[in-house]
């Protein structure tokens, strides 16, 4: 027995999608699939119960479409799906012309579902012929895997993951040349994780977290880069003055109240930052803005700089 699975643009490629009966061609397909008759039948008996993929034939000039053995409108189509009749029609034209045939990637009103078209459009009869597949898992699953790429999973924060890329892309939107970044840590750190425990430790870096999130908008940038380290990057900065106002009113707004451990105690926590003011060009210089930012933090531990003073202009 001779089995021959075909990807299906390789099929489109080899075999013309005309041979197929306007009326609901789904033997057809499987014919082309498999060479013989056992294996055709149980490809058949799998599309039909699989509710992801559809057979179709769309006739946007009858504006009919027959998929599953029915035969509805268009516009009741397209209602079932959620999808906009003229967006489907215009990315099915541009997407599957004769030079460059390519999948049209088509998603719901709602943003909630997406679709995959894969056939053949003939210009002619305005009739396109394939299957669709409701992708929408697929793209949950990637949705899921990028934001835990991104995303750290002890707080929340965004991660050292593609850092520059980062940073680049958020200080291009800013609405001014200028943009500033600090470079934070926790103050005795260490201290509290050896008398109250690592996990309480994993409660305030918790809680400094959400409160970064918390005093933050959309011009503000929190990250985390491992420990009790953390970035914290500003856009539409005016001055070095404007810089230092705001950090130091945002980090008094996240160390105003007092951290809850699990063991019931309540503790303060303090911060030490260093910060660097940039024209947003020079973000491509990522790695050379933090070390610059963790000088400054240093001297500011070191009272070698007073506590308004921690931003200094970057020069590249």
């Amino acid at each position: 027995m001779a089995i021959e699975i075909i990807n299906f643009n390789q099929l489109i490629q080899r075999q013309s999608l005309d041979r197929f009966p306007t009326t609901l061609f789904q033997p057809t397909i499987s014919t082309l699939l498999f060479r013989d008759k056992k294996s055709s039948s149980r490809f058949m008996e799998i599309l039909s119960s699989n509710q992801s993929i559809s057979i179709l034939e769309i006739n946007f000039n009858n504006r009919i479409v027959k998929s599953n053995n029915s035969s509805v409108s268009l516009e009741q189509f397209c209602q079932s799906y959620l999808i906009d009749s003229i967006t489907l029609q215009n990315n099915i034209i541009s997407s599957m012309n004769q030079f460059s045939p390519s999948d049209v990637q088509i998603k719901s009103k709602s943003c909630s579902s997406y679709y995959r078209l894969t056939g053949k459009y003939d210009a002619s009869t305005s009739v396109f012929q394939g299957i669709m597949i409701d992708n929408s898992q697929e793209k949950q699953q990637l949705k899921k895997l990028k934001n835990t790429l991104t995303h750290d999973a002890l707080t929340g924060l965004q991660n050292r993951y593609h850092l520059n890329n980062k940073i680049q892309k958020f200080c291009a939107k800013s609405s001014s040349d200028q943009c500033s970044i600090y470079f934070i840590d926790l103050n005795k750190f260490k201290q509290i994780n050896d008398t109250h425990g690592h996990d309480n430790g994993d409660v305030v870096l918790r809680s400094v977290a959400d409160r970064f999130q918390q005093f933050a908008d959309e011009s503000v940038l929190p990250i985390r880069l491992s420990g009790d380290e953390f970035l914290i990057v500003k856009r539409n900065v005016e001055s070095n003055t404007q810089a230092d106002q705001f950090i130091s009113s945002y980090l008094s707004s996240v160390q105003c109240d007092t951290v809850q451990l699990n063991n019931s105690t309540s503790i303060k926590v303090t911060l030490s930052f260093g910060g660097v003011v940039f024209n947003k060009s020079q973000s491509t210089q990522t790695d050379k803005l933090i070390k610059c930012a963790d000088e400054r933090m240093y001297q500011m531990k070191k009272n070698l700089l007073p506590n308004g003073n921690a931003t200094v202009t970057f020069t590249a």
